[in-house]
């Protein structure tokens, strides 16, 4: 049976005021008052119209009704809440979500417990606050991450190639020969030799809440400046003293070789620190891949802060004068030009000495900051904060001469006079 005007009005209404009730955060309130305004006014003044006219702009109202409910309700028929639509929908679309970042993944460290996401709470003070602490916080100093001691001395190449190619040319067979007249003129050859290094990344990210930036003065700045520091200073660790695992880089020190005495063995009365770091830069720079090999010319040596305090710093002579007087915690020492400098990367009882110009590496893909969401930050007012590079990381293989990683008292041992 066919309902009348009224009753077709009755549940336009019991339909509005249960759209109220179900979503009465789905939808403007702008809506709703348009939609209501539009029915009261159309039954108030329209109660004489025929049957016919009434029904049909009752439907057209009804229809507006269910365009306002479809918009936010559409394909819901468990008859979710917004809060829950919502919270759906994203979980729905997170990977779309998180293609507009450059495919996703945004999260490439690995981790054995969950990281804390940044909020107010974070930046709670130690010990109990006047009462006036919370009003404002005084603003927050940046992260203060200690310089690396590498990557200014090795060589910085750029490239657009994923997979990065290199050479070298070496000789092979035969050599110029002093001849008499007449004589047979001898050939020689080289080869060419091509390897390729493939790229690393390195990337990690921070969560915000949107409160904690608004709230904490600067924290968006802080948090980017604390992203880059820590990733320069992996970065550095990575290419001293990576173990080159995949997808690990290979470190300087990993490339470093045993240190070879050779000629040196045993020439040396009562040596010190400085006749080890000699010995290993006369190793460095004696020893050769092929003969009349250009000569490596080690730049570097570095000490654990322990030993370059022990035999730098505290060295004296026998009238108890230092040994080195420009020599201290916080500066290097220049000796035939090597710079000798303390780093706390480098083991204890361990020398590590080197012709970094012959460490590479690329600029494929630069640093970069983006931010996004990972699962539903969106409706928790939180983001993320993503940085990441990719570069290659290698040295030559003949050029591996040019590194010497070994303990101090090996080397001393090695050369002393018996």
């Amino acid at each position: 049976m066919a309902k009348t005007p009224e009753e077709m009005a009755e549940d336009i209404n019991k339909s509005l005021e249960s759209l109220k009730t179900d979503l009465a955060k789905a939808v403007s309130k702008e809506d709703f008052d348009t939609v209501t305004k539009t029915l009261n006014e159309f039954i108030a003044k329209n109660k004489d119209f025929d049957h016919e006219t009434l029904k049909t702009e009752l439907a057209d109202i009804s229809e507006q009704l269910g365009a306002i409910k479809e918009k936010f309700m559409g394909n819901n028929p468990s008859n979710k809440t917004l809060k829950e639509v919502v919270s759906s929908w994203i979980t729905e679309k997170h990977n779309d979500i998180k293609a507009t970042f450059k495919g996703g993944g945004f999260v490439e460290l690995e981790i054995d417990k969950a990281v804390a996401t940044m909020t107010t709470a974070s930046a709670a003070p130690v010990g109990t606050p006047p009462d006036y602490f919370y009003q404002q916080f005084a603003p927050a100093p940046n992260v203060n991450l200690r310089q690396d001691s590498i990557m200014s001395r090795v060589t910085t190449l750029e490239t657009s190639l994923a997979s990065y190619p290199y050479t070298e040319t070496v000789p092979k067979d035969g050599d110029y020969t002093f001849l008499a007249e007449a004589a047979t003129k001898p050939q020689i050859d080289f080869k060419i030799e091509t390897r390729f290094a493939n790229p690393v990344k390195l990337a990690a990210w921070i969560k915000l809440t949107e409160e904690a930036v608004t709230d904490i003065v600067g924290l968006q700045s802080i948090a980017t400046d604390f992203l880059f520091k820590k990733h320069n200073r992996k970065k550095a660790k990575g290419i001293l003293n990576g173990d080159g695992v995949s997808p690990n880089p290979k470190g300087a020190t990993t490339y470093g070789r045993a240190f070879s005495a050779g000629a040196l063995a045993n020439t040396v009365t009562a040596a010190n620190i400085m006749d080890v770091i000699n010995a290993a830069v006369t190793d460095i720079f004696t020893t050769h891949n092929y003969e009349d090999e250009m000569n490596y010319m080690p730049n570097i040596a570095m000490v654990n802060p322990v030993d370059f305090f022990v035999n730098f710093v505290a060295a004296k002579d026998g009238f108890g004068h230092p040994l080195y007087p420009t020599a201290g915690l916080f500066n290097m020492v220049v000796i035939g030009g090597v710079m000798i400098v303390p780093e706390e990367d480098i083991t204890v009882g361990k020398v590590f000495v080197a012709d970094l110009t012959k460490y590479n590496v690329t600029n494929y893909v630069p640093y970069s900051v983006r931010i996004g969401w990972v699962n539903d930050d969106f409706i928790k007012n939180q983001f993320v904060i993503l940085g990441e590079s990719r570069f290659h990381a290698f040295v030559k293989r003949l050029d591996e001469q040019a590194f010497i990683y070994d303990d101090i008292a090996t080397i001393k041992t090695a050369i002393e006079a018996s």
